[in-house]
């Protein structure tokens, strides 16, 4: 299974790029950072499905949570909120 970075590590604000999960097919997306280190309480990673209008909030991304399954078919971003502490980032796993 070959892994994607779809957003770099840090702690400001940002949103991934998009990960389009074709019909049938199943897609991980998880937080991860450089170095073995806890996720800071505050840092807040959504993960969200496109819609026609506005995005829906599918899961929450955290130091106990750091992985959720998409199912396609479906386009999906991550969002992060600006948080101090170490920087995490998003990857995908196909």
């Amino acid at each position: 299974m070959a892994q994607t970075i779809i957003l770099a590590p840090g702690s400001s604000a940002a949103t991934s790029t998009d990960i389009v999960v074709p019909a049938g097919d199943v897609v991980t997306v998880g937080i991860y950072t450089a170095i073995a280190a806890v996720a800071p309480t505050g840092a807040r990673f959504s993960v969200m499905q496109g819609t026609p209008g506005a995005d829906n909030v599918l899961a929450s991304l955290n130091n106990y949570s750091r992985t959720t399954a998409l199912v396609g078919p479906g386009t999906y971003r991550v969002t992060r909120s600006a948080y101090a502490g170490t920087g995490f980032g998003v990857f995908t796993e196909a």
